[in-house]
């Protein structure tokens, strides 16, 4: 099966980090098939240039190569057309791709402008073309414009895959037929985020062995929620004076929430007990979890949330809110909390449950979490695709 995969967010040279669960489950696929991948990047004369590094055909990632089509579009505004110029993008530079029929079927991720965009190229090639939505659909489809346009591709293409069972929900809800969906959610490296021992972690991290410790993993940007989980922290610390929050996540995308962040940190007399360690590499995360005593992550909007579990897959209880499929993972008293969006009192009062507690199980917690690793999910993507008639 020759599969063209569509993503404009993909790891490249501006963003390595970039979509790296999408780039994951691609990597993982063409150890099986073959598989070209596509990245249009959006740009737009004089204020959005195209990247140097987009002017080239493609760039390596890995060792795995990521094709280039340049897709003009206009920035912050007629949002309704970003399919169309997708689509543009995508069809022009097919030629080089070998053509329609070099491919079996179209694998586009994100419902818009992504989606939409491919299942016009697909319908115009007859080609099978699938769809995996990730979350950011929650907006999109509730908008008076976009919103019918994701329906009706969504309800075109061969089949939808889903990440997460609340977004499927959703999506059936605002009128995509229920029989279109596939449920997979986004999986873990096992041979990464696993058990450890704390004290050996903390001591590679220079960390007290003793001091209560929480750790949220999560970009600086609003949907996380971080203010709120650090509102919850200063009322934990009331009662926990000791207790630490170390916070992992770039701030690149909003930068002004960062600095938002540090300034409540400081007006609320959390000194130095809240710690910002940026974007760091899988294994380091890795690292922290297992140094960590509890996850936490207070967003407000999820699909499938890797952050969560990679801490379950660590073994570490999780106190989280009911955003996304969340809620599927965590369950209380089990392996975490679950608290409501925006509750900093109740946040606050299950982290303190599960400091607390001293019977976590790690091992437990980590064998209780029933998701594969990346070769799984590629096989049962591909099945889907053999099920709906791709070759």
């Amino acid at each position: 099966m020759r599969v063209l995969s569509v993503c404009r967010y993909l790891p490249d040279p501006g963003s390595p980090a970039a979509g790296g669960f999408v780039f994951a489950r691609l990597a993982a696929m063409a150890a099986l098939t073959p598989v070209t991948i596509l990245q249009p990047v959006p740009y737009f004369p004089v204020l959005r240039p195209l990247p140097g590094w987009a002017r080239e055909p493609g760039h390596e990632h890995d060792g795995r190569r990521i094709e280039h089509a340049p897709m003009f579009y206009l920035p912050g505004i007629l949002k309704s057309l970003d399919a169309a110029w997708l689509e543009r993008a995508v069809h022009s530079v097919l030629p080089r791709l070998g053509g329609a029929g070099a491919f079996d079927v179209v694998d586009a991720h994100f419902g818009y402008p992504d989606g939409v965009g491919c299942v016009r190229v697909a319908r115009r090639r007859s080609l099978p073309v699938f769809v995996t939505v990730r979350g950011l659909e929650t907006d999109v489809v509730e908008d008076a414009v976009t919103g019918p346009k994701l329906v009706q591709a969504l309800n075109e293409a061969t089949g939808v895959i889903s990440v997460s069972h609340s977004l499927r929900d959703l999506l059936v809800d605002r009128g995509v037929k229920a029989g279109q969906f596939r449920v997979i959610p986004n999986a873990v490296d096992r041979g990464r985020f696993r058990p450890g021992d704390p004290g050996e972690a903390r001591r590679a991290l220079g960390l007290p062995v003793d001091t209560p410790l929480i750790v949220c993993v999560g970009n600086l940007i609003e949907l996380k929620r971080h203010h709120v989980l650090i509102e919850a922290f200063a009322r934990l610390r009331e009662s926990r004076p000791t207790v630490q929050l170390v916070i992992v996540g770039g701030a690149e995308a909003e930068p002004a929430y960062e600095v938002r962040l540090r300034r409540l940190a400081e007006t609320s007399g959390l000194g130095g007990a809240v710690r910002f360690v940026g974007r760091i590499p899988s294994d380091a995360v890795a690292r922290w979890l297992q140094a960590a005593d509890v996850f936490a992550l207070a967003t407000s909007r999820e699909g499938c949330c890797n952050a969560i579990l990679e801490a379950l897959a660590t073994g570490r209880p999780v106190v989280t809110t009911r955003a996304g499929d969340n809620a599927h993972f965590v369950h209380d008293g089990v392996n975490g909390y679950v608290v409501p969006i925006d509750d900093a009192e109740a946040t606050a009062a299950a982290l303190g449950h599960a400091l607390s507690r001293k019977d976590w199980d790690a091992e437990a917690i980590s064998a209780g979490l029933e998701v594969g690793g990346w070769d799984d999910v590629a096989r049962d993507v591909l099945g889907f695709f053999r099920e709906r008639g791709a070759a």
